[in-house]
């Protein structure tokens, strides 16, 4: 083997003279009482690295490390994010497009420059040899054209939707620049690449950050993340932030009016009939009608029982639309679970009696129409007061049932019957007002 250099073999007896020259006995027992352990403030630690985790992405790191790049070489930040994926133990390929990613140097590169620091003075590393001279900026040579960038991205940030973007604001100042010099492009390369306008918008008081919106009317407008300028520049409500309201409707296929509504005589024949139609259901309706609207807050929305609300107070006046009759009704709702649900299922009832029940009768029509109601609760005996149970309810239905029937036989077999075929709430409503 050849020999060793001076510089080599220096290095070699500074780590060896860092370690003990004895060996050293440990307690038998490894625990120290004297050291406090606090685990409440480790998981609070792991809490606060998974938080910046989220909330940092890529395009924030490459930010940083192009805006560091301008004040010393890419060489070495390049090296030290190379450097530093390597010790912990981080996957040479992940390395290499991470870095390529931030705009760093290839993986290849800093692993040779890596190499060349243990063979030469850190010094030498460092100095980049490339004349260091100093150059204005982009806007420092046009300072107009920075104005019309800035004024771009505070309209581009006031839009509703969150459809604003820094490739846009880069193809603006492109088409600006040409615009402003009088040049022609030749090239496709924006004459301002994304990257930079995006440090340019954090540099100008912007920020890109998570967002709630449900102020759109078009499938697809909402967006997890968008710019801000500042709060005062949002045209939308978010959820939790100011006062928004939601409205709902009903829209009828009828040349008399998309939008239902009784009229004055219509109205007051309801109200006769149904009196409970002018109480307070903290819904607020359009005048005749079952169209209404809630103000929401923090997470508010149209809840299950408001939605069934509505619908009961829509079924209840349409049979007195003089203009709807002898016309036979179809509603058409959306997917919401609310206007399919069931009235129960047998999955809300327990097998054995004083086990969970959700509903206190059952009401149900058997093979010829006839309207049968059967008890989910105990009204006399020993038992007064607590539920049944699937068991005795299939008794009483007169379902035969086996010895020693595990639960799943029983509901496959209740299912069966027409008291657990109920339809849908909406649908119990239709039946019994129209």
């Amino acid at each position: 083997m050849p020999q060793k250099s001076k510089r080599r073999s220096q290095s070699a007896a500074a780590i060896k003279s860092r370690w003990a020259k004895k060996n050293v006995d440990l307690l038998d027992d490894g625990f120290v009482p004297d050291i406090p352990t606090d685990l409440h403030d480790s998981n609070e630690n792991n809490k606060e690295n998974n938080c910046l985790k989220n909330k940092m992405s890529v395009l924030d790191i490459g930010n940083l490390f192009e805006a560091l790049s301008e004040e010393t070489s890419i060489r070495p930040l390049s090296v030290l994010v190379y450097l530093s994926s390597v010790n912990f133990g981080i996957p040479w390929r992940d390395i290499d497009l991470f870095l390529k990613a931030i705009g760093g140097l290839t993986a290849k590169t800093c692993n040779k420059w890596s190499t060349d620091i243990i063979e030469q003075d850190l010094e030498e590393f460092l100095q980049d040899n490339r004349g260091g001279k100093d150059e204005e900026s982009f806007y420092d040579t046009y300072p107009e054209l920075e104005n019309l960038a800035k004024l771009y991205a505070l309209n581009g940030c006031k839009r509703k939707s969150a459809s604003f973007t820094c490739s846009e604001l880069a193809s603006y100042v492109d088409d600006e620049y040409y615009k402003l010099t009088g040049e022609t492009k030749t090239t496709k390369e924006l004459i301002r690449p994304e990257r930079g306008c995006c440090r340019d918008m954090n540099r100008w008081g912007c920020k890109f950050d998570k967002i709630h919106d449900e102020s759109c009317f078009r499938s697809g407008e909402t967006a997890a993340k968008r710019w801000f300028y500042s709060d005062d520049t949002i045209s939308f409500f978010n959820k939790g932030r100011g006062r928004s309201l939601m409205v709902s409707d009903f829209l009828i296929a009828h040349p008399e009016n998309p939008f239902f509504q009784l009229s004055q005589d219509e109205w007051a024949a309801a109200v006769k009939k149904h009196p409970e139609l002018l109480e307070d259901d903290a819904i607020q309706y359009i005048e005749r009608s079952a169209s209404g609207s809630i103000q929401v807050g923090y997470g508010g929305y149209f809840d299950k029982d408001a939605i069934i609300n509505r619908f009961t107070r829509l079924f209840k006046m349409l049979p007195l639309k003089k203009a709807y009759a002898n016309h036979k009704f179809h509603v058409i709702a959306d997917s919401a679970r609310t206007h399919s649900a069931k009235q129960y299922s047998v999955e809300d009832f327990g097998m054995k009696p004083g086990t969970r029940c959700s509903t206190e009768k059952i009401f149900y029509r058997d093979k010829h129409g006839k309207a049968l109601t059967i008890d989910c609760f105990f009204t006399t005996g020993v038992n007064k007061g607590q539920s049944k149970g699937l068991l005795n309810l299939a008794k009483e239905l007169d379902i035969d049932i086996p010895q020693k029937v595990k639960l799943e036989e029983l509901k496959r077999l209740l299912n069966l019957h027409e008291a657990f075929k109920n339809v849908s709430i909406p649908r119990m409503m239709i039946s019994n007002y129209m």
